[in-house]
């Protein structure tokens, strides 16, 4: 499968739109826009989870640093390991609950505070930090620039990128919503068919009126 470019992406959207081919609504520069907004919006509605979105990330502690820059690109953790070893994701606040005062020692939890990690505790040697993360795809600054995404997600990014585009005249409400409707339909089948069908992970241990919900059933919730 492809991957299209925004001057692509921006063809599909001007004929989803079905005016205004010359641009004399709608200009390129707002069409781009559009398009940006809704790429952003379909990473977020798959909660970062799509296959495109994983990522990861090692460095090494430093002695006596508890804080690190995470990735430009950081969407959310989906693990953190200290040598090898589990981190357990806690709050800044229940670490100063926790520690009257700065103590050393092994890494043992993290809490995530501005474009920082941080542990628990100021790391007393060196030790890799082995980290998988959720990102965030980078938005398009050129019309080469290629979604990060199979062509299967084109219809989603071209149908909200015309709800906005709608959305921005004040009578055409209604088509706008027609266009968000059509958004969500594509969301729903993109997540049945990439998230769910292929995170190994989605076994749910929910127990829920003597009832578990597993990956099998969640769909019917």
């Amino acid at each position: 499968m492809a991957n299209s470019t925004r001057s692509e992406l921006r063809a599909e959207l001007r004929t989803e739109l079905k005016k205004d081919p010359n641009g004399k609504i709608w200009s390129n520069t707002s069409l781009d826009g559009y398009i940006n907004k809704a790429y952003a919006k379909m990473q977020k509605d798959g909660n970062f989870q799509w296959r495109e979105n994983q990522a990861d990330y090692q460095f090494n502690t430093v002695v006596w640093t508890q804080e690190y820059a995470l990735p430009t690109d950081f969407g959310k953790i989906t693990l953190a390991r200290y040598n090898g070893t589990n981190l357990i994701k806690t709050t800044k606040t229940r670490l100063k609950r926790e520690y009257s005062s700065f103590v050393s020692g092994t890494p043992s939890k993290y809490y995530l505070y501005w474009a920082y990690i941080w542990f628990d505790v100021l790391a007393n040697g060196t030790g890799e930090i082995d980290m998988d993360y959720a990102r965030k795809n980078a938005w398009f600054t050129a019309d080469a620039d290629e979604s990060a995404y199979w062509e299967d997600f084109d219809t989603a990014i071209i149908k909200y990128a015309a709800f906005l585009a709608w959305s921005a005249i004040d009578w055409k409400q209604n088509t706008a919503n027609v266009k968000l409707s059509e958004y969500n339909i594509e969301i729903d089948t993109l997540s049945s068919t990439y998230i769910f069908d292929d995170a190994e992970d989605l076994y749910y241990n929910l127990q829920r009126w003597q009832r578990y919900v597993t990956q099998a059933t969640v769909l019917d919730r």
